[in-house]
């Protein structure tokens, strides 16, 4: 019974986390327990862990005898979560770029990226944004599994919840998402001649140009920010 409890904390903190960062949930926005309770068709206590689990992460708020809302983005928060991705990816990158291949392995590395920018830019086109963030993360990801920091990949997503919904939410915002496009492709074409240092200048403005871009996010969606 226990390991059922678990099992429901784990589904219903996946369900509403994937919800939340995608911004299906929007910041601000009321979750109802007795409703989530019944659509999916678990009791309260499984519900409210994951709730609580959920808060630690600052994605959720709960006020107790009041409710429970998503939060309010914070600029704050954001800039955290950035640098902490900011700080591994850099690392992951550079022994990306280091690793020892032959003219064959480096082109399919290559040809990976590229087929993965193919797939960015289709979404792009189509305004369809949870794609291209999608898209945008399988990018980042190939850095980390060919050089074997698969876990290290897993606790920065896991971590990340708030910089990934404002990623989503500035890809929405006038010339951004083509500016992530274009220096994608730079940064492809800097690893395919082995530039590294070009490769994590680039990516170093690539990542903090988000943190840049806040206060033209805070003005066209101030109902999203504290």
């Amino acid at each position: 019974m226990k390991r059922d409890s678990v099992k429901a904390n784990i589904r219903i903190y996946e369900y509403l986390r994937e919800r939340i960062v995608n911004l299906e949930l929007l910041p601000g926005q009321e979750i109802n327990m007795s409703k989530l309770t019944e659509e999916m068709g678990f009791s309260r206590s499984p519900v409210r862990d994951a709730l609580l689990r959920l808060e630690e992460y600052r994605l959720v708020d709960i006020f107790p005898q009041s409710g429970t809302r998503v939060s309010f983005l914070s600029t704050d928060l954001i800039k955290q979560e950035r640098f902490m991705r900011s700080s591994l990816e850099l690392g992951a990158l550079e022994a990306a770029i280091k690793k020892e291949r032959t003219p064959i392995e480096l082109e399919v590395f290559v040809t990976k990226l590229k087929s993965i920018l193919l797939k960015q830019k289709a979404a792009l086109l189509s305004q369809d944004y949870l794609e291209f963030f999608s898209t945008d993360d399988e990018m980042h990801h190939l850095f980390y599994t060919e050089t074997g920091l698969e876990q290290c990949w897993k606790v920065l997503s896991s971590h990340t919840g708030n910089e990934r919904r404002i990623r989503i939410l500035s890809y929405k915002a006038e010339g951004i998402a083509e500016s992530v496009m274009a220096e994608h492709t730079a940064l492809i074409q800097h690893i395919e001649n082995k530039d590294i240092e070009g490769a994590l200048d680039l990516d170093r403005q690539h990542l903090s140009r988000l943190v840049d871009e806040l206060e033209i996010l805070k003005n066209q969606f101030p109902q999203y920010f504290k």
